[in-house]
């Protein structure tokens, strides 16, 4: 492309009076997850500004413990919407001095943005099958009342969407499970076809008997083929008659790894002429994204996990409105201690770097120069020039992120100052390219405009699918 700006013009869907890009990108915060970075990222909220936001049910209600649990949300009963909440967290965090001293902080309201709520259902699996002593009747019981009082509860604090509850596609082994036998066998036996449909009818029979509710309800999709994919689609939009009513929208589930998968949805692509790397994780969502665009007209449909830069044009032209990714901030916590006493040596190096989002778009809608991928700070040239969104417009240059990084052992916020800087850069370019595609009809007018290897290869793919 050549240095003419393109002037863009978004397309918003209204959400309970704001506005929601078609397409966007949902920044995951998973306070309550985690600590350090985790605080920080809601502490500097105003660097991504409106972005909407995916948040996890089971990292915020404090009913089921966790390593990470939060007592500030011992607190929700207090507040009336989910962005009062997150607004007193934000102003504790900041009390509590986790904060960078040099950085001015200005008034935010998280009421702005969009908040998508997520149930994290693998981990409250994990623990109800426990609680029922790995009892299969007992466990389909307890599941049920599960999902009732998660949909209580986003109603309650007033979240914008909800995604359906079902048992997720895959689950994620932090705490040690495969050493848990008797769970990993009760996983591996449970139909997650029959519950997941049961969980479906319970999810539309909520949805009749609260006219009043106020989320909006994502019917979450699963297949273990593209087939059955397609099955599922239809068995969900059948509810309708039998139901008298509908669900909002879709979310995809379980597509967003390709190593977790049926074969069947990629295998039939050669991916020779380009290479697997980078484009072999774009084809599962892509495909998942056509096949109930196809079916559903012309609702809304959320990619679950699908986020990732190398996704997102693919997933839009392929039909999803939209995707969240945790992987932006989450590359910066690849930095250990070790690395901030040699940023500044730009020797590639086995030591542990937080990692910064290279290429993309600038703010100002040109294409920038460098290869897209995640590159190890010190190896980040120090007069490279930034995108200026306002995470760089803050930094200034990138000589003054490694600064800022450097300074762990005496000030560490000024290190987790740095590595949030690094992270909602890399949040922002993702919101710059969903909204810079909603300018372009196709993936084929959108890489002419914006040729580089990676949206060659996504087109590639496109013409495939």
């Amino acid at each position: 492309m050549d240095n003419n700006r393109v002037f863009t013009k978004e397309v918003f869907m209204n959400v309970h009076g704001k506005e929601l890009p078609i397409p966007s990108f949902f920044q995951v915060y998973n306070y309550g997850g985690g600590y350090a970075d985790k605080d920080r990222e809601i502490v500097y909220a105003e660097l991504t500004g409106n972005t909407p936001a995916l948040i996890n049910y089971f990292y915020i209600n404090n009913s089921f413990p966790h390593v990470f649990s939060s007592k500030l949300f011992d607190e929700i009963d207090r507040f009336n919407t989910v962005g009062d909440l997150y607004n007193y967290i934000r102003a504790s965090l900041i009390r509590k001095g986790e904060i960078y001293h040099a950085y001015s902080s200005p008034d935010y309201d998280f009421n702005q943005k969009v908040f998508l709520l997520d149930s994290g259902a693998y981990n409250i699996v994990k623990q109800i099958a426990e609680s029922v002593n790995y009892d299969h009747d007992l466990f389909r019981d307890r599941i049920l009342e599960a999902a009732a009082d998660y949909y209580d509860f986003a109603d309650k604090i007033k979240c914008d969407i909800v995604v359906g509850f079902d048992l997720g596609g895959k689950y994620t082994e932090k705490d040690g499970e495969k050493s848990n036998l008797q769970l990993v066998n009760f996983l591996s036996s449970l139909n997650k076809n029959e519950i997941n449909n049961a969980l479906l009818e319970l999810t539309i029979k909520y949805i009749k008997e609260h006219p009043n509710y106020y989320p909006y309800v994502l019917a979450t999709v699963h297949g273990d083929t593209p087939t059955d994919f397609s099955d599922n689609t239809k068995h969900i939009l059948s509810l309708k008659e039998q139901y008298n009513t509908r669900f909002w929208g879709f979310a995809l589930g379980g597509v967003a790894s390709y190593k977790q998968v049926d074969p069947s949805w990629y295998d039939d692509i050669d991916l020779s002429p380009i290479g697997k790397r980078g484009f072999i994780d774009t084809i599962v969502p892509a495909r998942a994204s056509k096949i109930v665009r196809e079916l559903v007209g012309d609702r809304p449909i959320h990619a679950l996990g699908c986020g990732g830069y190398n996704n997102i044009a693919l997933n839009y032209y392929c039909g999803a409105t939209s995707f969240d990714s945790a992987s932006p901030v989450r590359r910066v916590g690849d930095g250990n201690e070790e690395s901030t006493r040699i940023v500044f040596d730009t020797t590639p190096s086995k030591v542990g770097f937080s990692k910064f989002f290279m290429g993309g778009i600038n703010m100002d809608n040109t294409m920038r120069l460098e290869k897209t991928e995640y590159k190890k700070l010190n190896e980040v040239p120090d007069s490279m020039l930034l995108c200026g969104c306002p995470a760089c417009l803050q930094a200034k240059t990138v000589h003054n992120i490694k600064q800022l990084y450097s300074m762990k052992s005496k000030d560490t916020e000024a290190n987790y100052y740095s590595r949030q800087l690094i992270g909602l850069h890399a949040v922002m370019q993702h919101r710059k390219l969903c909204e810079i595609l909603s300018n372009f009809t196709d993936i084929y007018t959108f890489s002419k405009a914006y040729p580089n290897k990676l949206f060659h290869g996504l087109k590639y793919i496109s013409e495939r699918l």
